[in-house]
């Protein structure tokens, strides 16, 4: 798992929310689940459209990790990353 800080964490967050949306990935941040009910954070097709589901419970690290997890599998050729982003969705690749 990647080292940063927990303000790193917070500006990945953000960075990589805005490339799941620039990549037509809608993000719904939401309180997921409850006592009866497991529900994690994750990748849905509703009516064929990605949604990314994001707990807001979750602390900022462990929403980087969902999000890198769910875009590792979307084409990311022709969408911009910055330099940070790309080294944590694609650290086999160089800048």
């Amino acid at each position: 798992m990647e080292k940063y800080s927990d303000w790193d964490a917070e500006i990945y967050r953000s960075g990589l929310i805005e490339l799941a949306e620039k990549l037509g990935i809608e993000v719904r941040r939401e309180i997921l689940g409850d006592e009866e009910a497991v529900v994690k954070s994750g990748l849905a097709y509703v009516d064929g459209k990605p949604i990314l589901f994001l707990d807001k419970r979750i602390s900022s690290r462990e929403t980087v990790a969902v999000l890198i997890r769910e875009l590792k599998g979307f084409p990311m050729e022709d969408v911009y990353i910055r330099p940070a982003l790309r080294r944590l969705l694609l650290p086999e690749q160089e800048d």
